[in-house]
């Protein structure tokens, strides 16, 4: 995946990722060919080639610019209430997207985006060892993505606050009974 910082490349990236996001509005992701893709996005294959070296890279992409970006300013003092409340109004925020994920199938791409940017953030996660940051990150990237699949699924949704009042116990470890 293209990671300059040419302005005609990161243009045509994002208009690569809308382009795929009205297809798979439209269709099953798994019909989605990377011609179609260029045709929606109005560039070339080998523009799209140059710039992604799969359709997956481009959900990925996707997700790392409007989803698992962090603001620099709320990981300096993250927390677990930090935590929740990022993911509750990003899920919240984020759920027509999501949603296409889990009905395409493809919400394994959330989970590994998730994990990608736990594993790397060193200031998320504190001064631990490298190890326990690794399953620490597979812990929060398998939890965020359950919730996601769930909320997703669930009719009428659940509110930002009731979200991130949920997230708070689940990571708390206060979902099951005293003693």
């Amino acid at each position: 995946m293209y990671c300059g910082s040419n302005p005609t490349a990161l243009a045509s990236q994002i208009q690569i990722s809308e382009a795929l996001i009205r297809l798979m509005e439209a269709g099953p992701y798994s019909q989605i060919s990377v011609t179609a893709l260029c045709k929606e996005a109005g560039i070339s294959r080998q523009t799209f080639y140059s710039l992604f070296s799969s359709m997956e890279n481009v959900v990925l992409f996707t997700l790392q610019e409007k989803v698992c970006q962090l603001p620099h300013e709320e990981t300096a003092h993250f927390s677990l209430e930090g935590l929740s409340r990022i993911y509750s109004r990003y899920i919240c925020s984020n759920r027509a997207f999501l949603k296409l994920l889990v009905e395409n199938e493809i919400v394994y791409l959330l989970y590994n985006s998730v994990y990608a940017s736990f594993s790397g953030c060193c200031e998320c996660l504190g001064a631990m060892p490298e190890r326990e940051r690794q399953y620490a990150a597979h812990f929060l990237a398998g939890g965020l993505t359950g919730v996601v699949r769930e909320y997703c699924d669930s009719e009428p949704p659940a509110s930002a606050d009731a979200l991130y009042d949920m997230l708070l116990r689940l990571f708390s470890g206060r979902i099951f009974p005293e003693g």
